[in-house]
């Protein structure tokens, strides 16, 4: 019965933190979790429907919600100051050299973490490669034809996302590679120039 108590008010206390956590979103970012409603309730409207144009207006929808994300961001980081350090060599504290990785490889690291399909893009993609491989042993006709032409275009739709998994994969180890021996003058002039050049571009 005690653990049984204990295990209740975990609960309770687990809830209680998270209610407040979104509520502290909910008074930071407003017009953030705003269109964060309104794109769930696009997305239920959008499976319910199972047609091209409500899954366009989707991606619209989540297209909109990632410029917002990404502006609210930017204009709750203090990335000037950042700047200032990373000019003069001066070493970052661990906080400061969190906000410098989230700003410039923050969405590698999550695209890399919440991605689980690489493994079985990479499977996919050699299974089409041996049906390549068997057409290529036959006298191709039209059917044949056809068949390759949709065998390309499914190795075009997942090598895709596949060479995209491991750009962010190199960006994140080239970041950590530029910092993991600390913060000096020329490692600093450098990583502050890619964030002055993202910064101008809008790119963060």
């Amino acid at each position: 019965m005690a653990v049984i108590l204990e295990e209740q008010n975990a609960c309770h206390h687990d809830w209680k933190q998270f209610k407040g956590l979104r509520g502290l979103f909910m008074t930071e970012y407003p017009e953030v979790s705003k269109q964060i409603g309104d794109t769930l309730d696009l997305a239920t409207r959008s499976l319910q429907a199972e047609n091209s144009e409500g899954y366009d207006e989707l991606r619209e929808a989540f297209e909109e919600l990632e410029t917002l994300a990404k502006r609210s961001f930017v204009k709750h980081t203090n990335y000037k100051s950042l700047l200032t350090k990373l000019e003069n060599g001066t070493a970052l504290t661990p906080e400061e050299l969190g906000t410098l990785k989230l700003l410039l490889v923050g969405d590698a690291d999550y695209y890399m973490k919440y991605d689980d399909d690489f493994g079985r893009s990479e499977s996919e993609l050699k299974s089409i490669l041996e049906e390549v491989r068997k057409l290529q042993a036959t006298d191709l006709d039209l059917d044949g034809l056809m068949h390759l032409r949709v065998l390309c275009r499914e190795a075009a739709s997942v090598a895709k996302p596949t060479a995209f998994y491991l750009e962010q994969k190199e960006r994140v180890g080239k970041f950590e590679a530029a910092t993991r021996d600390g913060i000096n003058l020329e490692s600093g002039k450098f990583l502050a120039n890619i964030v002055k050049s993202m910064a101008s571009q809008d790119n963060f």
